[in-house]
């Protein structure tokens, strides 16, 4: 039988629609079935790179303290949790009024909802890969919200179709690039909201912001574009719940704050910005969808 991963899960064009139709139809009881057979089928293949990713970053995030089977099930849970996520996303998709009562705002999110739909006061909306990240970003445009959304550069074609999928449902979506990123610097400029992930690493770069009391993989570009437009930021993370449904929350505004140096300048705000990510993710780690490196230089350490 042929080796799954979760990219192929999440980023196979021919494997979505499938995972589309199916989730449609399967009722919850047969759809948490599915999930548990895909976790068993990934999650326990240890020598997977994906994998120890995800080893490494639970580690981490539990500061170290996580060991042996208790990691084990840790890693379990995070490719459970996505996995569920998934389904829901799949399941309610052309169900309006299932999103609307699946996914429920807290205070600081009908804040962020009204910043945005007023058009008047520029907001950076930082996402983080949590519970039914996705699914979330239909929620807010069914409340009448039309932020600008910059999605994962260079999409595959797999990726592109959740793109697509989330243009129809209203949402403005562009792949991050130059011009994207010129694109969304005016559109906030204008008073605009732009929405876009935080917590997704990318190697090699400059900076290395603390995360977690260690120095990460996690690029300064968003902070940038918030110090170069002086846009606040509002960090994003949606949690599910014990009832199984999910909460999107938001954090308190972040105004960004400035220092003569300008790489002082960004690694300083990143770090603030992250600190509330801390905060999201200590509350439910297992929810944490994160599948590459965050601190690479972990890899060499053993758990």
């Amino acid at each position: 039988m042929p080796k799954l991963s979760i990219d192929k899960i999440l980023f196979s064009p021919f494997i979505n629609r499938i995972g589309l139709n199916l989730g449609e139809i399967l009722s919850p009881r047969y759809g948490n079935w599915v999930v548990k057979l895909i976790t068993n089928r990934i999650a326990r293949r240890i020598n997977n790179e994906q994998v120890k990713a995800v080893i490494k970053n639970q580690w981490i995030v539990s500061g170290k303290q996580l060991s042996g089977k208790e990691l084990d099930d840790r890693v379990w849970q995070v490719y459970y949790s996505s996995a569920k996520s998934l389904y829901d996303y799949f399941h309610c998709l052309r169900k309006e009024d299932r999103i609307r009562e699946l996914i429920q705002f807290d205070d600081n999110l009908q804040y962020f909802l009204r910043r945005v739909k007023s058009e008047k006061e520029r907001t950076l909306g930082l996402v983080l890969h949590m519970g039914a990240f996705d699914l979330s970003g239909y929620a807010i445009a069914l409340q009448g919200a039309r932020p600008l959304v910059l999605s994962y550069p260079n999409p595959n074609p797999g990726y592109q179709w959740h793109n697509d999928l989330r243009k129809k449902a209203g949402l403005s979506v562009e792949p991050l690039s130059m011009e994207s990123f010129q694109l969304a610097t005016k559109y906030l400029r204008q008073g605009g909201t732009v929405i876009t992930g935080v917590d997704r690493p990318w190697p090699g770069g400059q900076y290395q912001p603390m995360f977690f009391g260690h120095p990460s993989a996690i690029p300064v570009t968003t902070i940038q574009m918030a110090i170069r437009t002086e846009t606040p930021v509002m960090l994003l993370a949606c949690i599910r719940q014990a009832d199984e449904n999910y909460i999107l929350h938001a954090s308190d505004l972040i105004e960004m704050t400035k220092h003569s140096d300008r790489d002082v300048e960004l690694v300083m705000n990143m770090e603030r910005v992250l600190s509330f990510a801390e905060k999201f993710i200590y509350s439910a780690p297992e929810q944490w969808a994160m599948f590459y490196p965050v601190w690479p230089q972990t890899l060499i350490e053993n758990p």
